[in-house]
């Protein structure tokens, strides 16, 4: 990560850039940002989880500092204001060390009231951005999370910096040394349980350190697009189908999100993995500049299609498959979205800094990226195919029901479903696919 590090100041840089041009067009001198605090749950003395404000962690991946904030200014060095309360009930975090300790302005202070003291003086027009209940009480002059300023910033965002991309790689290697991990437990006979722990153990994360909660599914389990549960029982041999693994992990703020399926034993779900795996790398080498998504989503339901015949689930053209929505019922979900600061990163459906939404297509109402792929972009690509009762009994009320091998349908249920997902980096002369780069290193 050392080289990455020099990587942080042209990233600084690049900010500072898109902060100059967003406050102008704005119309603001500065910009205060939070890093967010913990949340109280309901009728009792204990926190959530913790989850800094994104757009703080991209200026400084601080990500146990809560109540702490960075001040921008343009021509001026960032600011950022570390809180380290004295407590002696809880421990506050040290700033760790890296190369944001020359590039920002840092200022310890003790209490959240302090950050009111470093704010410029005069009538300066400043923007206050983040969760409102960090700033509740404090009398600061200025205006709350205006939407103009987030929007600006949030189109920007969709094209990572050098920086943030190393980061992306970093936490996909991490992601990937658990996902190995998780791969050797199937075989041994683990529960979802214990593979959700041996993912923990093998990343060296713990569970509010992920970007999002492990998918670690099981047979028919894996037939629930965001399956949340962990049984702990072990199957006997004989029941163990197969395992479906969606799970990253985050390296300064940012997230990999990656997701491979796996057979208990070779046979034909194996092979149909395999099928899966070479059609979701030719929907990948489509990845470029200028591509529309909604593009790639067509063709995702094309590889779909080609996929139920070739398995002989469905008696029609793939072509037809496809104009009568057959795929649907299979492939219920989105090609892919932005990856960064958040999993489900911001920006995708902007049509401009200015703001204005870029429509869904009718066919594709779930896509959580509509503009076109710019160089910068990191984005997941993650076809599926699935077996959900509720889908299928839809489709086996449909005129076209007769033309599905059910009884083939039938015998598969067991397996759930078939995801695959890498992260792919948008480059000016296509892509590159920055999980299975690291994957082939391993």
């Amino acid at each position: 990560m050392q080289a990455a590090a020099r990587l942080y100041r042209p990233h600084i840089e690049v900010l500072s850039t898109r902060y100059d041009t967003a406050l102008d067009s704005t119309g603001f001198d500065a910009v205060l940002i939070g890093a967010g605090v913990p949340v109280l749950v309901h009728r009792d003395d204990q926190d959530y989880p913790y989850r800094p404000e994104p757009l703080f962690l991209q200026w400084a991946p601080l990500a146990a500092h809560p109540g702490s904030a960075l001040l921008y200014r343009p021509g001026r060095k960032p600011l950022l204001l570390v809180l380290e309360p004295d407590d002696f009930w809880h421990q506050p975090a040290p700033v760790p060390p890296g190369p944001w300790s020359k590039a920002l302005e840092v200022r310890v202070i003790r209490h959240r009231d302090d950050i009111a003291k470093h704010l410029p003086a005069g009538k300066t027009r400043l923007a206050v951005l983040g969760a409102p209940l960090q700033w509740r009480g404090m009398a600061l002059p200025g205006r709350l999370n205006p939407k103009p300023l987030l929007t600006h910033l949030d189109y920007e965002r969709a094209c990572k910096t050098p920086w943030e991309v190393a980061c992306i790689q970093v936490a996909t290697a991490l992601g990937l040394a658990g996902h190995r991990a998780v791969r050797q437990a199937f075989a041994a006979g683990c529960s979802e349980y214990e593979m959700g722990l041996i993912f923990l153990a093998a990343c060296g994360q713990t569970d509010a350190e992920l970007p999002y909660p492990a998918i670690v599914a099981q047979n028919r389990n894996a037939a629930t697009l965001h399956y949340q549960h962990r049984d702990r029982q072990r199957l006997p041999p004989r029941e163990r189908h197969s395992l479906l693994l969606d799970a990253g992990c985050t390296h300064r703020g940012y997230a990999s999100d990656i997701t491979r399926t796996h057979a208990a034993r070779p046979g034909e779900f194996a092979g149909m993995v395999r099928d899966m795996d070479r059609a979701q790398q030719r929907l990948c080498g489509l990845v470029r500049p200028g591509v529309a998504f909604p593009e790639l989503q067509l063709a995702a339901q094309q590889e779909i299609a080609g996929l139920l015949a070739r398995w002989e689930l469905v008696r029609m053209t793939p072509e037809d498959m496809v104009a009568r929505r057959v795929t649907d019922a299979f492939l219920p979900h989105g090609l892919g979205h932005l990856l960064g600061l958040q999993v489900h990163d911001v920006g995708g459906g902007l049509a401009s800094r200015r703001g204005g939404e870029l429509a869904r297509p009718a066919r594709f109402p779930r896509l959580r990226l509509t503009r076109p792929l710019t160089t910068g972009m990191v984005v997941t690509i993650e076809p599926g195919l699935y077996f959900i009762d509720s889908l299928l009994a839809r489709l086996r009320r449909s005129p076209v029901a007769r033309r599905v091998n059910w009884g083939r349908v039938a015998a598969l249920r067991r397996y759930g479903g078939i995801r695959i997902e890498d992260n792919v980096l948008v480059t000016p002369a296509g892509h590159r696919n920055l999980t299975r780069e690291l994957e082939s290193a391993a």
